[in-house]
């Protein structure tokens, strides 16, 4: 009998609390040994402003394509396989039906600052999750400790790491 694969499902987009997600992901990803499946659900930040606009459709290729490649960058220097995936739809079902198919160990999202219209119009993708997973939400800030990493710190926390007083 073959081991399952392991799989770690982030939720990727162009805020920076998705970039710190997806180092934590793969941080716990090494440990895990299992595999990081960053997704990108496809929503109106992709979008030029205005729907008329003869690149309209060219424009959120190209805002895409850049956040694959910012995701590209940012694993470079991790030994772990992963893949990139654009969805289409509400972003937390879309994550939820990911998890579910790859049978995820967990959902690893960033914690976004929205202005309040913003969360009265699209709700909270966080408190989605939380409601309707059936297996772990890691809700991970943009900033806080084990983020914005200097060259001397120990990506492991280990001896000579210093951490901020709270």
């Amino acid at each position: 009998m073959t081991p399952r694969e392991q799989w770690l499902v982030v939720g990727y987009d162009r805020h920076p609390a998705a970039r710190t997600a997806l180092e934590t992901a793969a941080d716990l990803a090494l440990p895990l040994s299992a595999r990081l499946l960053v997704a990108h659900v496809l929503d109106l930040d992709d979008y030029p402003l205005d729907p008329d606009a003869a690149d309209w459709e060219e424009a959120a290729g190209q805002a895409v394509a850049a956040e694959r490649a910012q995701a590209e960058t940012q694993l470079a220097g991790h030994p772990l396989p992963w893949t990139f995936q654009v969805e289409h739809g509400e972003p937390a079902p879309r994550l939820l039906d990911l998890a579910a198919r790859h049978d995820a160990l967990m959902i690893v999202i960033g914690a976004a600052r929205h202005e309040l219209g913003a969360h009265l119009l699209t709700g909270s993708v966080a408190r989605h999750l939380a409601q309707h997973a059936d297996r772990p939400v890691l809700l991970v800030p943009a900033t806080g400790p084990g983020t914005r990493r200097s060259p001397d710190r120990p990506r492991n926390g280990g001896q000579g790491a210093s951490y901020p007083s709270e």
